[in-house]
């Protein structure tokens, strides 16, 4: 039999950063991870931007969620012997109305997007872009994470380490026990569950209320000159990838016909919202889908469940996983080892009056 402190359900963003937060601390863990190929970590574009364009806000605890982020993604790249954070790397946002100019030089002039936004550029900006750009904002402190890289590198460093076990978990072989759990093998202090949109097959956790999202991104090749220095984002994002003249395109949102298969309607609205800014010929190079984990709240669940004191969860990252997950991370071990809070926005219990129901 196995032993360890912690059994960690799931190895994506959210599961990733909460294996380097164990490791950091000097506490045990085991993972357990069928490896898909097809999994919204593997296939997200992995940007994080500290600001709400729809809005002009800064984005949920961007003050806190940003220095996090790059300490938490440093570190795991050093640890990895890779370079997967591109920060910062800034987000370009394009402007085609007068009347959102007012608003920016508003937003700066009142200091509420400081210290992201400082500054509002009134003129074209430089690059291939349509007639319809008059303007544009810089977002600083933005940037992004090759997921597929940190992933990856991530699964073989386990792998190596003897820390995964490469195979779906079947919940009818977990067995509580009155202070410990038992999976196969495995004897564990808890088990934390960290398994994407998979959280609706969970006999423990299927009653928290996730909306999942299906998001489609394209690889693209620019047949004309268009800078690798920046991430664009205006209704879409497009940003470089480490292949010249190649980037990625997304991303849309579906939430009614929940699958993994790309669409030809999903390729031609991206393609579209791009053409309108930027005057730029894009051959699709590949399409792929997947299935964001969403709360309907659009915020992270992460607590212990209401009876079964050895059954966390740590899930619900959505769009913004890459930025939330290290800050949570950190803050759940803190909670299970050191009597730490949990964010009130972020708890499990939050939904405990509504939704759960005891059998």
């Amino acid at each position: 039999m196995r032993e360890t402190e912690n059994l960690i359900v799931g190895l994506g963003i959210a599961g990733i950063n909460l294996c380097h937060q164990l490791e950091k601390t000097g506490k045990s863990f085991l993972v357990v991870d069928n490896c898909p190929t097809n999994s919204a970590s593997l296939i997200a574009g992995g940007i994080y931007n500290p600001v709400v364009f729809k809005r002009k806000l800064k984005s949920w605890k961007a003050d806190e969620l940003v220095p996090s982020l790059v300490e938490s993604y440093t570190e795991l790249d050093e640890r990895l012997g890779i370079n997967s954070l591109l920060h910062p790397f800034p987000i370009l946002k394009p402007i085609s109305s007068k009347d959102e100019v007012h608003e920016w030089h508003q937003v700066i002039a009142e200091g509420r997007l400081s210290p992201f936004v400082e500054s509002i550029e009134e003129r074209k900006p430089t690059g291939p872009f349509t007639d319809e750009v008059i303007a544009s904002v810089t977002i600083k402190s933005a940037g992004f994470v090759r997921i597929e890289n940190l992933l990856l590198a991530y699964r073989k460093y386990l792998k190596q380490k003897g820390f995964l076990i490469k195979k779906a978990l079947d919940y009818s072989k977990l067995k509580l026990k009155e202070s410990e759990i038992e999976y196969e093998d495995v004897k564990a202090e808890r088990i934390i569950f960290s398994e994407g949109r998979y959280i609706s097959e969970n006999p423990f956790f299927n009653w928290v209320p996730f909306k999942p999202t299906k998001g489609q991104i394209l690889t693209v090749k620019a047949h004309d000159s268009l800078s690798a220095d920046r991430i664009y984002n205006q209704q879409f994002l497009l940003f470089p990838t480490e292949e010249k003249n190649i980037f990625k395109l997304g991303a849309t949102y579906e939430w009614n016909v929940l699958d993994e298969v790309p669409t030809k309607e999903a390729t031609e609205e991206l393609l579209s919202k791009a053409k309108k800014t930027l005057n730029v010929s894009f051959e699709v190079v590949e399409e792929k889908a997947a299935i964001r984990p969403t709360v309907v709240d659009r915020r992270p669940v992460i607590g212990v469940h209401p009876e079964h004191k050895y059954l966390f969860l740590f899930n619900g990252m959505g769009t913004k996983g890459v930025m939330i997950a290290p800050y949570f991370a950190k803050q759940l071990v803190d909670f299970i080892y050191n009597d730490g809070e949990l964010d009130a926005e972020a708890n499990l219990n939050r939904f405990l009056r509504r939704h759960y129901k005891k059998d």
